[in-house]
């Protein structure tokens, strides 16, 4: 455990109030001079800029000196300074380079605005080893959106921060195939892509039976991390310098080289975690036979490249979502060739290619015209406690549904709530609350943890999903209404044949598609009776074991090479 004294950046005069209090450091502006706040007024230092903005070349030229000499002049009169920033503050990049350049933990101060999602911003709010927020209705609101577990800063003047040892470098072993996982997000994170690559981290070896080990470096943190947990923080553009002097040239390149881009990585979350990637496993002696990288988000997919340079290792990219060729993406022509470039430059990286459904199969963009691609369906994990038949679903006379996650622009749940007025129908909605019921009854859970979700579904009837015009979606929520045992209503706006979901689903009992407006969902409630599915068989083959055991296959015949570094 290492104390580390806070120092807050903040011109908001409550914020600033607060961190007083609490007997904080308080760094104010005076135009483009810092100052402590309460101390001697001509104890400054010079900014050369009005924000540092390591993409806009704040460390190249005349200006990095100066702006080193702030964290100079930081150490100078503070003893460990840890750097509390708004994020896309004027001090936000100055942190994230003080993390990258001297090891400094920071902070993030949040007040009643949720900050806007640049990548900088999450960069920063993923990476931070503390949040400073003084009103709890704050605080309530930013998790309640935010999915990543975050760390309160305690009410003292000195702060303690765990020390958190990386594991242990591992050499290859004869007969066991090491498999290193790559996803940015991870853990308890409250993101639904989070649940493939833990089941992959926390099942591989024991599926395996010892053929194969797991390690999982991802960007954010796990309040009790396993063994094997490599936690690399997102550092955005600061991950491109070295130590505390100018950006190299090759650093200034690959930024001009970014700016003039159509669909730049530096525009989207990770796009710079790569370098910090490639630094982390550049200062180990790690060896690794099979390399797994899974997305959204995609930008670190080429550290695949990386992977087969540092370890000869075989590469597998995974994407959850389709990337280039989105159809729900809206990008420029020339924004979308420029992706198509990047893909297929993933893709030329990887030994194979893996998708969740067929639809998001046609989607990818291949390298070569023989690029292999295998699908690796999503699932419900059979560990969890809730099992079809146990359900333990309240006899009622009215229906009550269920939708799990996100409700996206695209389909809007307004036709589904419009209907459900007048009825003797609930809704229980577990995701961001709904606002607008329009009449209808709704029971807004939040956000909770996976537990939950899985308790409070077992008490309904039917479990309700959208598919989009495009028909390329999974969603993991589907799975969670089978392990349930609930019926599952499909409100589509595409053709159903063509969807992802339309093949996976023939044959399954309790599965109605119905058209995403007011007057077809309410005819279909009008004749609808819930039905109990109690057969585990029902299920079954919807589980993470079985799509598991795809990746497990590729991985035992990946890691088959006998090519040794």
């Amino acid at each position: 455990m290492r104390y580390h004294t806070p120092v807050v950046f903040s011109d908001d005069p409550a914020i600033a109030e607060a961190a007083s209090r609490r007997g904080w450091k308080v760094i104010l502006r005076d135009g483009q001079l810092l100052r402590f706040a309460g101390l001697d007024p001509k104890q400054t230092v010079a900014m050369p800029e009005p924000s540092l903005r390591i993409e806009r070349g704040s460390l190249e030229g005349a200006s990095q000196p100066l702006w080193n000499n702030v964290l100079n002049w930081l150490t100078k009169h503070i003893h460990r300074p840890m750097p509390i920033v708004e994020p896309n503050g004027y001090a936000m990049d100055l942190a994230l380079w003080a993390g990258a350049s001297r090891g400094w933990p920071f902070g993030v101060w949040l007040d009643h605005q949720f900050p806007i999602g640049s990548p900088g911003a999450i960069a920063l709010l993923t990476s931070a080893a503390g949040f400073f927020v003084p009103k709890a209705e704050d605080l309530d609101a930013f998790t309640s959106r935010w999915p990543v577990a975050i760390r309160e800063l305690p009410d003292t003047p000195l702060v303690p921060l765990p020390e958190r040892p990386a594991p242990e470098a591992l050499t290859r072993e004869d007969g066991v195939t090491r498999v290193l996982l790559v996803g940015y997000y991870s853990g308890p994170a409250a993101t639904v892509g989070v649940q493939r690559v833990n089941y992959w981290f926390e099942q591989l070896a024991q599926l395996s039976e010892g053929r194969v080990s797991v390690d999982l470096v991802t960007a954010t943190e796990w309040p009790d991390p396993p063994e094997r947990l490599h936690v690399v923080p997102d550092l955005g553009a600061a991950a491109l310098t070295s130590g505390t002097g100018a950006l190299e040239s090759w650093a200034v390149q690959t930024l001009a080289g970014y700016r003039e881009r159509a669909y730049s990585p530096s525009a989207h979350i990770a796009g710079f975690w790569t370098w910090q990637l490639e630094k982390y496993f550049d200062a180990r002696d790690d060896h690794y036979d099979v390399v797994v990288l899974s997305g959204n988000p995609f930008a670190y997919f080429d550290f695949a490249r990386y992977a087969k340079r540092r370890w000869y290792a075989r590469t597998v990219v995974d994407y959850r979502d389709p990337f280039a060729l989105n159809p729900r993406a809206s990008l420029s022509d020339e924004a979308r060739a420029d992706a198509v470039d990047s893909e297929r430059g993933w893709n030329m990286e990887a030994d194979v290619v893996t998708t969740v459904n067929e639809v998001t199969r046609r989607l990818v963009v291949k390298a070569e015209p023989d690029t292999r691609i295998v699908v690796i369906p999503n699932g419900f994990d059979e560990r969890s406690t809730v099992a079809p038949g146990t359900t333990g679903r309240p006899s009622s006379d009215g229906v009550r549904l269920g939708h799990a996650g996100q409700v996206f622009a695209q389909t809007p749940i307004d036709p589904l709530l419009r209907s459900l007025q007048g009825r003797d129908i609930e809704l229980h909605h577990l995701g961001l609350p709904i606002a607008q019921t329009h009449g209808a009854r709704v029971v807004n859970h939040g956000r909770v943890d996976r537990d939950t979700v899985l308790s409070t579904l077992a008490g309904l009837d039917a479990g309700v999903a959208y598919v989009t015009e495009s028909g390329i979606e999974t969603p993991t929520k589907v799975f969670d209404y089978l392990l349930a045992g609930l019926d599952l209503i499909l409100l589509h706006h595409g053709t159903v044949e063509d969807s992802a979901l339309h093949p996976m689903l023939d044959g399954v009992e309790g599965v109605y598609w119905v058209h995403d407006d007011e007057e077809s969902i309410g005819r279909f409630l009008d004749g609808y009776t819930p039905q109990r599915h109690d057969d585990p068989d029902r299920a079954r083959r919807f589980s993470r074991e079985s799509s598991s055991r795809i990746l497990l296959d590729l991985i035992t015949e990946l890691g088959d090479h006998s090519f040794r570094r």
